[in-house]
């Protein structure tokens, strides 16, 4: 009984943080600044930029499927210019180093 008890609270877990992730995504305007995305999302994973644009990358695995759902917030002049999301099963926490050149 405690078994099934266990999956349904698992379940649970797993469908309500799936929602929360849309809920998220779905309060990112355009417009908006770094402040507010952090308030949403919280420190990004990842930090990109280049002569005033940047982006910020935020990542999270699904317990189900085991793919990670990137979020990418592109920011021009301090607010939000674009948002891009997509699924990968590639991740790597960090980059492999470049191999050895044998000669």
């Amino acid at each position: 009984m405690k078994k099934i008890h266990v999956l349904w609270m698992l379940l649970f877990l797993v469908l309500s943080t799936s929602c929360v992730s849309v809920n998220r995504l779905m309060k990112v305007q355009e417009g908006m600044s770094r402040q507010e995305i952090s308030k949403i999302f919280g420190i990004p994973e990842y930090r990109r930029f280049d002569r005033g644009m940047e982006e910020w990358e935020y990542r999270s695995l699904s317990l189900i499927s085991g793919e990670y759902k990137v979020v990418v917030i592109t920011f021009e002049d301090g607010r939000v210019s674009g948002m891009d999301t997509f699924t990968t099963r590639d991740f790597q926490e960090h980059p492999l180093p470049p191999a050895p050149c044998i000669h």
